[in-house]
């Protein structure tokens, strides 16, 4: 097979000439065609062989092209002189088992020009065989895919970074896949629990610091929250100035990731008092309701938001714990779906909340262990 491409080769051609029983004009033909088929594949492909060794017998121009490196510095040399660092060594254990067995391997390869970089082949590895159908050499037929991986992972990188604005839990609840698919009014009425947290004080303390402090400030609490928050099975929809807002199916993971927000706070505040920086003081205020979860604005600038008034009664909450002098408060709803154990829960009594028609009844809670 490799003299098949190299037709420069006199002695396949005697041989191919001789074995051939019709006219010189027919082996001309014959020939002419073969160089044909050559040239096509040498222009469109990229072509290398081996020995049954894996040393490199024949490389055509567009694999040098592709490769950087000549083919004198190619030929004898194994076929790894191209491997890529992060290419599996496993892979390659797989591919070599393949074909010793005589069989076509197919797959996708990294590999690395001479200079070092990345370049991604659709690779078939196919042997060649002697006529007693032992392995005689191994032919590769690859064809370039870098660019199209490189613009598919560039789309991934920008998907993942969009999970970053618009949660992958707030798409999983509108059954939306990615945010190509995402269009404004897309809604969807669910049961959640929503928690709200916000900083005490915040504005007497910003007026106090740089604008470059106060972000790094907002960064390192958040950096301590959002954590317990993902850990129990919610994440966060929105940031609302120094507030956030949350949000769970369960709500006993709410309120386990507000007693804990709070234990996590405590010791970030000894971390604090170190550096001589004043302690943050939250309130977190709990609800559990239906609420409409979609998005709002046009075409060219949307926005995901949750609405109705379990967000409205939640926010009322976390503004009554400065008046309550409590870390944290829920809702009678909130409290006939948590599970009790391993928290000491006190019924605060009832209170009109801001908007409100009727009372609401109000706990508060502890971890007790």
């Amino acid at each position: 097979m490799h003299s098949v491409l190299n037709f420069s080769n006199e002695s396949f051609m005697e041989e191919t000439a001789t074995n051939n029983s019709g006219s010189s004009e027919d082996n001309f033909n014959y020939l002419e065609l073969l160089n044909q088929y050559k040239d096509a594949i040498d222009k469109s492909t990229i072509v290398s062989m081996t020995n049954l060794l894996g040393k490199i017998t024949y490389v055509n121009d567009e694999f040098c092209r592709l490769s950087k490196y000549s083919k004198e510095e190619l030929v004898g040399k194994p076929h790894n002189i191209v491997r890529h660092p992060d290419m599996p060594k496993e892979s390659f254990k797989e591919m070599w088992a393949t074909i010793k067995e005589g069989k076509i391997w197919k797959g996708v390869i990294e590999n690395k020009t001479k200079d070092g970089n990345k370049y991604i082949v659709n690779t078939a590895i196919i042997p060649i065989k002697n006529p007693d159908g032992t392995n005689k050499e191994y032919i590769g037929i690859r064809n370039d895919i870098s660019e199209l991986v490189f613009s598919q992972n560039k789309v991934k990188s920008l998907l993942s970074a969009s999970s970053k604005f618009v949660p992958d839990q707030f798409l999983n609840e509108l059954k939306c896949d990615d945010l190509t698919s995402i269009q404004p009014g897309v809604a969807a009425n669910l049961k959640l629990t929503v928690l709200f947290a916000d900083i005490r004080g915040f504005t007497s303390i910003s007026e106090k610091l740089s604008a470059e402090e106060i972000f790094k400030g907002l960064n390192q609490y958040i950096a301590q929250i959002e954590p317990v928050i993902t850990k129990h099975s919610g994440f966060i929809d929105k940031f609302i100035g120094d507030a956030v807002m949350a949000l769970f199916h369960n709500a006993d993971d709410a309120l386990s990731a507000g007693l804990e927000m709070l234990e996590v706070l405590e010791e970030w505040n000894t971390f604090l008092a170190q550096g001589n920086h004043s302690p943050i003081r939250i309130g977190i205020g709990i609800h559990t309701g239906p609420v409409a979860l979609g998005t709002v604005g046009t075409e060219s600038r949307m926005n995901t938001t949750v609405i109705g008034d379990t967000v409205n009664i939640a926010a009322r909450l976390e503004k009554l714990t400065k008046k309550a002098k409590l870390p944290l408060l829920f809702s009678e709803s909130t409290f006939q779906e948590i599970n009790p154990e391993g928290k000491s829960i006190h019924k605060i009594g009832k209170s009109m909340l801001r908007g409100r028609t009727k009372y609401t009844t109000v706990y508060t809670a502890k971890f007790t262990t």
